[in-house]
């Protein structure tokens, strides 16, 4: 073995029985060995990780290149959320491409970090009393396809309004469950929004929506609101009082 990659028999004990795991921390280390105190324990991850054995993802966090299935399951070891936006439209195979950005929803912790000698980013975004509508698939916590939507429309700006509208078309949605998530927040934007862009959707795309959709989302349209934040030419439509400044044609590109 070549010098530099040479393993002292404590850490050759170590990595005889964490050479299998995808991700490795100081926890996995001391339920395998509890006598090992933990400077110790973090001692011989940083050495494994010097030494080319491990790649770090952050201080104490660790996986191997070569059993790691998913960058997703390693973004949720940095911080309690669960998988949503973009990333859980790749999941549910409604985007159609690969977002190298993982989107993960969190209480109150907002960042964006690189993960180093890879491609990803992990993009941090709380949502508060709405960190909720999420279970566990595949060994991951992701929102579910209707907790998605909502999502994806509440941070419009973080996926665009044409890969939102495309989801919609392509979803099979339970609208029940779906306007549920309306009844925790009072964001009269968010209401106008989507009873624009669904009834958009459901004239020229001829998606099915429910009545009672569009019925409970006008109980909150009051002032008038731009589709996006950003100075430029709008039509104003008067039911939903949304001054639409991206328009149909890029709104609804993929069906043009």
């Amino acid at each position: 073995m070549d010098k530099k990659n040479y393993l002292t028999n404590e850490e050759q004990e170590v990595w005889r029985y964490v050479q299998d795991k995808e991700i490795i921390d100081n926890e996995l280390i001391k339920q395998i060995f509890p006598e090992i105190k933990e400077n110790k324990r973090n001692k011989i991850l940083h050495s494994l990780f010097k030494k080319g054995y491990l790649k770090r993802a952050k201080k104490d966090l660790y996986y191997n290149p070569k059993n790691l299935t998913s960058f997703y399951k390693l973004a949720l070891k940095f911080r309690e959320g669960y998988i949503s936006l973009s990333s859980a439209l790749r999941y549910y195979n409604l985007l159609d491409y690969e977002d190298f950005t993982i989107s993960i929803i969190t209480k109150n912790f907002q960042k964006k970090i690189d993960l180093k000698d890879t491609k990803y980013t992990i993009q941090f975004t709380p949502l508060n009393n709405l960190f909720l509508g999420f279970e566990r698939r595949d060994g991951l916590y992701i929102s579910t396809i209707e907790k998605t939507l909502f999502d994806c429309l509440l941070k419009p700006t973080s996926i665009g309004f044409t890969n939102i509208t495309k989801a919609f078309y392509d979803a099979k949605i339970d609208w029940d469950k779906f306007i549920r998530f309306f009844t925790l927040t009072n964001n009269n934007s968010l209401y106008q929004r989507t009873g624009y862009i669904l009834e958009l959707m459901k004239v020229k795309t001829k998606l099915i929506v429910p009545e009672f959709v569009f019925k409970y989302l006008l109980k909150k349209v009051k002032y008038p609101v731009k589709l996006i934040p950003i100075d430029s030419h709008s039509h104003f439509n008067t039911k939903w009082k949304i001054e639409d400044n991206l328009g149909e044609n890029k709104i609804l590109s993929w069906w043009h």
